[in-house]
């Protein structure tokens, strides 16, 4: 891996986290990364192949108080180009970026703690009346902060990163990389499993049931099933709007 393209990948992660917006949040899910890293290495199938894996594993992550238990953003921008560059299995390199991810939390809560300072610059310059001072205390210091702690550790993880990771790969016994290999196809599952608890309500799990089967026995596409479920949530929309409505005038 070159260094611009260490570079570039560091800056994407950095701008996927910025958070500048609500809806920019989306930024930092792996198949919105994935294709950017696909256009630096001009690998776009194969960078789809470890983002929808990768995916899979965080489609039921929550943040609950605002706290993500895994870093989505930096366990992409580090498996990506390792499977990339490097030649390792898809499963195996996901397996390597998990504990990474996890490392990106603890970076996150630091990041959080450092902000406390400008949430107190705000104060003082909410009561002094500065707008200009309260904008950039809200938005452009923490994005200047969160910089150096973004664009480090993922410019030296994909400068350095495949080359030592290919050689610890190399020296590993063959039934510790089919573990590896083996614990990558079990992490989806366990994505979907986070899934089925957030959507598992009682009323609701007929419906992923009949999902399910649809998808088992038709053989329709992830489109099709997409409209078919947003037809079906819309339709359900209606009835409850149209119940209520019927309760409020009885």
């Amino acid at each position: 891996m070159t260094v611009a393209q260490a570079i570039l990948i560091a800056l994407l992660y950095w701008i996927s986290q910025a958070k500048i917006w609500y809806g920019f949040s989306i930024m930092r899910m792996p198949l919105c990364i994935a294709p950017f890293i696909g256009l630096i290495f001009g690998d776009i199938p194969t960078a789809l192949q470890v983002g929808a894996t990768l995916q899979m594993i965080y489609i039921g992550s929550i943040a609950p108080g605002g706290n993500p238990p895994a870093d989505e953003g930096l366990a992409s921008c580090i498996a990506i180009p390792i499977a990339l560059t490097a030649g390792i299995d898809p499963t195996v390199a996901i397996s390597l970026a998990i504990p990474l991810g996890l490392l990106g939390v603890v970076l996150e809560n630091v990041r959080k703690t450092l902000n406390t300072f400008f949430v107190h610059m705000a104060d003082k310059y909410a009561a002094e009346g500065n707008v200009r001072g309260l904008q950039l205390s809200a938005t452009l210091y923490p994005i200047l902060l969160a910089f150096p702690m973004r664009f480090i550790p993922v410019f030296i993880a994909c400068l350095f990163g495949p080359e030592a990771i290919q050689a610890f790969v190399n020296m590993l016994p063959e039934w510790i990389t089919h573990g590896l290999s083996a614990a990558g196809n079990i992490l989806p599952a366990l994505g979907f499993a986070i899934t089925m608890i957030v959507i598992g309500k009682k009323q609701y799990l007929p419906l992923f049931v009949i999902g399910f089967f649809i998808v088992a026995y038709t053989g329709l596409s992830t489109v099709g099933i997409a409209i078919f479920g947003a037809c079906a949530v819309l339709m359900i929309m209606q009835f409850q709007r149209e119940g209520t409505t019927s309760e409020s005038e009885a």
